[in-house]
């Protein structure tokens, strides 16, 4: 049979079984499946541990003209999982056609609907994106280290450390538009001594107001429900359900998940931020309890001198002193300890 004559065939024959072909069918993917394998091809750290941050830029090549650049958030309140303060950016002369595509508040979106912005997005060369996602150990470091370092200050660094990598990277930023972190004239004027030559707007619900902050925000959510869905727990030998809900305390799913995974002796895994009062209380309620042997003694000698200025006798401590190391990183050490 001629090729001519194999083509006709096909065409007219209903039967699919007809002509047969050396490459099994595959699969069709779930649609977690698919998003897995969208951010594996972007090369984002899915499939290990996540226990240190890390900063992920798309693919871009810079046009010579002037960018529009919104930055947003994801995962600022839950008790668990990471932080991702993310950024998408594209050409002034594109940006009515970016806010076409239906970027909105990703509150306000089905997980469905933004997944398939976040896939619309990659096939759009003239805009890019780039994401700061802050492990649940860093943060957790950062709010019980002694010089106390607060979530709006890691706010502030992450979507600093954004736009200077953005205009690192050859692109001419002109509008930057920011959801605000604590009150929107302080925030902003800060940003506009950093970059005084880009015209910066910070504003509350800025996700809603401006088309190029909602597809941050899109970016920053799906990001992080991605490490959340697919999250691989550091600890290994763990056998823990991924069914915590939203990771917001006030979530019943997600207090259900704390109750059912604190361990009597070691508490909560790496997924956990320590520093969260939910976390604290039930780590109070559930786990050993810890008392450190240099407290006690620390007590008591503090009771003796207390007794000494008293009555006026003057006694040399002869308590064993704590190392400099334990005092200056004690909450640290309790954190990791539990």
């Amino acid at each position: 049979m001629s090729a001519i004559s194999l083509r006709r065939a096909f065409e007219e024959s209903d039967d699919e079984l007809s002509i047969q072909t050396s490459e099994p069918k595959r699969a069709k993917l779930s649609p977690a499946e698919d998003m897995l394998a969208l951010f594996a091809s972007l090369g984002l750290p899915l499939t290990t541990a996540l226990t240190k941050s890390y900063t992920h830029f798309s693919t871009h090549t810079p046009l010579a003209e002037g960018y529009v650049l919104g930055v947003d958030e994801a995962g600022r309140g839950p008790v668990l999982g990471p932080m991702v303060y993310a950024t998408c950016f594209c050409p002034e002369t594109y940006y009515t056609e970016l806010s076409s595509l239906g970027f909105a508040d990703s509150k306000q979106l089905t997980e469905e609907q933004r997944d398939k912005l976040f896939t619309i997005l990659q096939a759009h060369p003239q805009a890019g994106w780039s994401i700061r996602c802050i492990s649940p150990q860093d943060i957790s470091q950062c709010m019980l280290r002694r010089s106390k370092y607060n979530l709006n200050a890691l706010a502030h660094d992450a979507t600093i450390q954004l736009i200077r990598d953005t205009l690192q990277r050859g692109i001419e930023l002109r509008k930057v538009f920011i959801d605000t972190v604590g009150p929107p004239h302080t925030y902003q004027k800060r940003l506009q001594e950093l970059f005084p030559g880009i015209e910066i707007t910070v504003a509350k619900k800025a996700d809603s107001l401006y088309p190029i902050v909602s597809a941050a925000s899109v970016c920053a959510k799906v990001t992080r429900d991605a490490h959340l869905s697919n999250w691989v727990f550091a600890e290994g030998l763990l056998k823990l359900s991924t069914k915590y809900g939203s990771g917001y305390p006030s979530d019943p799913n997600t207090v259900r998940w704390l109750k059912e995974s604190v361990d009597h002796v070691f508490g909560f895994p790496g997924i956990i931020r320590f520093s969260w009062s939910t976390c604290v209380k039930l780590l109070d309620d559930s786990a050993a309890k810890i008392v450190w042997a240099d407290d006690e003694e620390s007590v008591q000698n503090n009771a003796k001198l207390m007794a000494s200025k008293f009555f006026g006798a003057k006694q040399e401590s002869t308590a064993r002193q704590r190392s400099k190391f334990f005092s200056r990183r004690r909450p640290i050490v309790l954190a990791v300890t539990l």
